[in-house]
């Protein structure tokens, strides 16, 4: 009689520990385990939070390091190149999590919270927007990157009257 386990150690009724083996092998890393039916697909509403983090923490990012923190956490499906897209009903041309990443950015660059820099290969935070990165911190308890700061400082210094 084979003796009932999971990837954690625990028993679980009559699940047979080869069952839970190959069980385990299928999920990614970072999972939570055996109770757990399966990783939900990536949502734009799940990729904003490490995307705002990533820009709090850095100031700029590029998209592979979005992408490589967010890896860990997502399906298999999330990171198939050309897979099917059970949202659009399509197939993707690169992987899943890299369209949303990049919807997240367009996201960000429509409300003038953030720009692409060509030269760099970089998405940077901008001041255009500077209510909606305040939010941010404030929600995050976060910081202030410091070229936000430095950027508000020459733009209140560029508002002062001539005459002062």
């Amino acid at each position: 009689m084979q003796r009932p386990g999971n990837c954690l150690g625990r028993s679980f009724g009559s699940i047979t520990m080869s069952a839970m083996t190959s069980r385990c092998n299928e999920m990614p890393p970072g999972c939570v385990g055996a109770l757990v039916d399966e990783v939900p697909l990536l949502t734009t509403a799940q990729v904003r939070p490490y995307v705002i983090a990533t820009l709090l923490h850095r100031g700029a990012a590029k998209d592979s390091e979005i992408i490589g923190s967010l890896a860990p956490h997502c399906t298999s499906s999330d990171l198939k190149v050309g897979g099917w897209d059970p949202f659009d009903e399509d197939y993707c041309e690169g992987t899943r999590l890299e369209k949303l990443i990049y919807e997240v950015l367009g996201e960000f660059v429509s409300e003038g919270l953030v720009r692409y820099n060509d030269e760099s290969d970089l998405w940077v935070l901008t001041t255009r927007n500077i209510p909606k990165v305040i939010s941010w911190v404030a929600a995050l308890g976060g910081k202030m990157p410091q070229h936000l700061l430095m950027e508000m400082s020459r733009e209140e210094i560029s508002r002062l009257p001539d005459y002062i």
